[in-house]
């Protein structure tokens, strides 16, 4: 009897474990018509594979699209700092003649001033002056004007070229897109995508498994994991393996249930709305895997932790257990 309970204390034991890993959903940038599918279910997938192939032409029309755009652009720019030139060569003009026009008339009010040129003639002449004047200053802010737009700048980039580059930046990044790749090293399980197919904008078309990362969750008996500390050395014997037992060690204990948990809402829980929970789960990873019996994503199977101070006959005790009921998985009726 007490063995039977130092057993529950010292090597906590479930009987529902299961493998977890990343499980990602992979989908297009945008909608749209499939151009190719690269893989085949359930085939090992290096990280950067590409996966599918969106059709890419609507988006290589953009690229084309803007980079004539960009050549406009530049194109305009250049003509802005023509019109600097120009509106520059139209000011020293004006102010060239303003120079000649006032020369002229102090030479002609002085002699309106001994009464040798009439009084008509020196009001046309300072009509001409003031003329002059507003159209330098006309000049002037032509100037101003043509500078700023030539000046008009986002970070280094004109802003006319500035635009179309982050136009031509979009468009070359979903061009770039079209391709999914994988996200890890992995594989896809039940693919059902085939070229030809249409899908919507970030629509999930298939599932990728993470391989990279995994891990087994044991459903434990709250009463007997007091003692489990992560490191402590387990063992697993899956379901699709009978007579196949793994060394493993464990990750962490998720130190939280969700049946206790509340939800945000206007009312008062009714009684039993809210209870406490049975079982905690147990995180633990392989410490030694073998390329014959591979781990598979979901996958069940029994799991005995030994905790740190468990005596060495409690250990033997547990591990006669859990490799007998191994080999007990070779007996099932097939039919």
């Amino acid at each position: 009897m007490t063995e039977i309970l130092s057993l529950g204390q010292y090597t906590p034991y479930s009987k529902e474990a299961f493998v977890q890993s990343y499980v990602v959903q992979m989908a297009p940038e945008y909608g749209g018509r499939v151009k190719e599918v690269f893989i085949t279910s359930n085939t090992p997938i290096k990280k950067g594979d590409p996966l599918f192939e969106m059709d890419p032409e609507p988006w290589q029309n953009r690229v084309n699209e803007y980079e004539a755009h960009l050549a406009s652009a530049g194109t305009t720019v250049q003509k802005l700092g023509q019109q600097i030139v120009e509106a520059r060569a139209g000011a020293a003009r004006t102010q060239a003649t303003l120079k000649g026009a006032l020369a002229k008339y102090d030479m002609l009010s002085r002699a309106a001033g001994k009464k040798a040129v009439s009084k008509m003639r020196l009001e046309q002449i300072e009509q001409r002056v003031a003329a002059l004047k507003a159209q330098l200053q006309g000049n002037k802010a032509a100037v101003r004007e043509a500078q700023l737009a030539f000046d008009s700048e986002v970070g280094d980039e004109h802003t006319e070229i500035a635009e179309v580059l982050a136009k031509l930046g979009t468009a070359k990044y979903h061009l770039e897109n079209t391709i999914i790749r994988a996200p890890s090293d992995g594989y896809v399980s039940n693919l059902q995508l085939y070229p030809g197919a249409f899908t919507r904008l970030k629509k999930p078309v298939m599932t990728f498994i993470n391989s990279e990362q995994y891990w087994i969750a044991a459903k434990m008996d709250q009463r007997g994991i007091q003692r489990v500390r992560t490191g402590d050395h387990a063992e697993i014997a899956f379901n699709m393996y009978p007579g196949k037992v793994f060394p493993a060690r464990v990750v962490s204990v998720i130190w939280a249930n969700g049946n206790a948990q509340g939800v945000p809402s206007g009312e008062i829980p009714k009684e039993g709305a809210v209870s406490g929970g049975f079982e905690f789960v147990v995180r633990l990873h392989l410490t030694k895997e073998h390329p014959d019996y591979p781990i598979r994503f979901g996958a069940s199977g029994l799991v005995a932790i030994f905790t740190h101070d468990t005596p060495d006959f409690l250990v033997f005790l547990r591990q006669i257990e859990i490799h007998s009921e191994s080999y007990l998985k070779y007996l099932f009726n097939p039919f």
